[in-house]
């Protein structure tokens, strides 16, 4: 699997933040809030999911929301400001189970090392999965959720 590496700008990430063990319920309280106050500003219509890895820690962090102009949303969202950043582009392929892509991830950022290595927030990595038209449902073998993972150049 070989990644398309591009740019991208700051994107703020309108949404709700949860444990990454209980991501379905992240999910259900997003669709909730976004029924009872929906977001005006959105870039585009794809849903995100920003999970945090904090190592051997725990389950670590997701927050789901959509990518916004600006932070004139309403307050019971939360906000997630992700930095502008190069990205390695994966695809998922989420009939196949959504850690089907983890080994050739790792296996790309391993063996590009000498060139790129995995950008984080603070102390912890992160990833982000964007539910856009290609996602046609988890059972679907049709169904692709592209997987950014942000990258910087080794120096």
């Amino acid at each position: 699997m070989e990644p398309k590496i591009y740019e991208k700008e700051a994107m703020p990430i309108a949404g709700v933040s949860g444990s990454g063990d209980v991501t379905g319920e992240v999910w259900e309280a997003y669709v909730k809030l976004e029924k009872i106050s929906p977001l005006a500003n959105t870039i585009d219509k794809a849903g995100y999911e920003v999970r945090t890895y904090p190592g051997d820690k725990g389950p670590g962090e997701v927050h789901i929301g959509m990518s916004v102009r600006d932070r004139n949303v309403p307050a019971e969202y939360k906000m997630l400001a992700l930095p502008a950043s190069l990205y390695a582009k994966f695809e998922l392929y989420p009939a196949g189970g959504y850690e089907s892509s983890n080994e050739e991830m790792e296996r790309w950022l391993s063996d590009n090392s000498e060139k790129y290595r995995q950008k984080y927030i603070g102390d912890k990595a992160y990833g982000i999965e964007v539910y856009d038209e290609r996602f046609k449902g988890n059972n679907n073998p049709e169904s692709v959720v592209p997987v950014l993972v942000p990258i910087e150049p080794v120096e």
